[in-house]
This record gives structure tokens, sequence and C-alpha cells, in this order.
């Protein structure tokens, strides 16, 4: 066994061809499949959105005034985690006092890529909380604002934070788990799903 493996390295060495041939094959297969998953990373990925009646009933009581979300990371889900979310969004986006809708996506498989994202409306102590799970967290996000806009027929607003950190991990990040830099991903999809500016639904960073 011994000098089958001395063989096999020698003739590695003294013939490294198939080595060669077999890295540029595996290199290309990694090289394509990040060049594929990056531009597919600002699809909107979403055949259909699916709120339940709760949450349908929230988008459209929003809809009495301009309809504003704000995006939240998933926490403990106490009241006290909106009420500081609020503040929050209130001070950095100079908010009006009008009712807000705080969405929350949790990742979801990260190889699914296309699919029917159902929302479901929670009421926590008042605060009116759209939820839903998806691979992909700023495509979801988009294409909830574009049902809530011909849904309601208003353009919706979106409110983020900015996120601390280097963005070239954070784009890494996305193109692995689907998740990152939430706001300027969101931002591409809706440009590139709705061609009309006046159309598409505002996204607003602070």
């Amino acid at each position: 066994m011994r000098d089958f493996h001395d063989t096999t390295a020698v003739n590695i060495v003294e013939r490294p061809d198939g080595v060669k041939i077999a890295s540029w094959f595996i290199v290309t297969i990694i090289i394509t499949s990040m060049i594929s998953r990056v531009m597919r990373s600002t699809e909107l990925r979403v055949q259909a959105v699916e709120p339940d009646e709760m949450a349908l009933r929230f988008i459209r009581e929003a809809a009495s005034t301009p309809v504003r979300i704000i995006a939240n990371r998933p926490d403990t889900g106490l009241p006290e985690e909106y009420e500081y979310k609020l503040r929050e969004a209130s001070e950095s986006h100079h908010l009006p006092g009008e009712r807000v809708l705080f969405l929350e996506i949790r990742p979801g498989d990260v190889s699914e890529f296309s699919g029917i994202l159902r929302v479901q409306g929670v009421d926590v102590s008042g605060h009116h909380v759209l939820r839903c799970v998806s691979a992909a967290i700023p495509n979801a996000i988009a294409a909830l604002l574009l049902y809530i806009r011909d849904e309601t027929g208003r353009i919706p607003h979106a409110y983020f934070g900015w996120t601390e950190g280097n963005p070239i991990a954070y784009l890494l990040k996305f193109l692995a788990l689907g998740e990152g830099d939430t706001a300027p991903v969101t931002r591409e999809v809706l440009r590139q799903t709705e061609e009309n500016p006046l159309r598409r639904p505002r996204i607003h960073v602070g």
C-alpha cells in the first residue's frame, strides 16, 4: 500500500497536468456559482404574498394615512422592544405621530429562491407587527412593500437603521445566508423590479 501511495505521489509531481486541469475545473465551478448567486441576489424571487386575516387588516388600516413600516430585527417580542424601536426610528427619521407597522422577517432555507411569502399579523400591546420567514430578507421586504402599494394604492415608506460593520462582510453574508446590509439591497431589488421611480416604495435609512 505504501508503494502505491509513493508511486502516486511521484506521478503527481512528475505529471501535474491532471491536478492542474482538476483545479481549474473546480475554480471555474466556484466562480460561475458565485456570479450566478450575485446576479440572482437582486431578483424579486417571491411569487406571491399571502397575508393572514389580521395582517391584511393591519395593512388596510394603515392605508388611512401614508403607510409607514419600521424594519425590526426579531428579538424578545415584548412590548418594550417595539416601544424602543419606535422611539429610535422617530428620532432618526422625524416620523409624525401616525400609526406605523413593524416588519420582522426571519431567515429561512437559503436554497429556496422563490415561493410564497406568508405574512402573519400580530398585535403586541397595540403595536401592529407583520411577521414572515424568507430565504432572502431584502427580497421579501421588497415583495411585501410592492404588495402593500398595490393593495392600498399608497406608496409605502420603509425605515431602516444603518448597519454597523464592514459593508463587504455584510455583502458576503447576504450572498451566503440571505441577510446582511438590508436597506441598500432592498432598494436595488425595488429599482430593478419597478422601473417607474414615482411608483417605487420609498426606502429611508438613518
